[in-house]
């Protein structure tokens, strides 16, 4: 799990293909959203300690790029 880069640092991973795990408690919904909305094809965000959102904060990450967000 990556913890030690911002939500921009991971956006641009994502933009080159990257598949991440992530400390969703790092970071805002809005961010999230944002390192989703940047992932390449066949690549996904998986959200470890995604509890502390709630559903509707969850379900605007995962719109972002349906089926490539996994929430654990």
């Amino acid at each position: 799990m990556i913890t030690h880069l911002t939500a921009f640092d991971l956006g641009g991973i994502a933009a080159r293909g990257g598949s991440l795990e992530v400390n969703a408690g790092q970071f805002s919904a809005f961010d999230l959203g944002g390192i989703a909305a940047r992932l390449s094809d066949g690549a996904t965000l998986k959200l470890h300690n995604s509890s502390c959102f709630n559903a509707l904060e969850l379900g605007g990450i995962a719109a972002r790029k349906p089926g490539q967000v996994i929430f654990c």
